[in-house]
């Protein structure tokens, strides 16, 4: 469980290679990943640089990074 503030998203969760996601609103969604060091790595930045949680997570969808579970 990573801790940062979202307008958008309420949580990221990281179980072997998968990646659940609980949008604003309650929707959660579980997805997977071929690297799941290296998202939680990349997230881990983004956190620390305040930069937005939301941006990172829906590029992380169009690049297909992440893929429906």
């Amino acid at each position: 469980m990573f801790n940062f503030t979202s307008s958008a998203i309420d949580a990221i969760a990281t179980e072997g290679d998968n990646v659940n996601i609980t949008f604003a609103g309650g929707r959660e969604y579980s997805y997977t990943t071929e690297d799941v060091t290296k998202f939680t790595a990349d997230l881990s930045n983004v956190i620390t640089n305040k930069e937005s949680v939301g941006r990172f997570v829906n590029t992380q969808l169009q690049q297909k990074v992440l893929q429906t579970a």
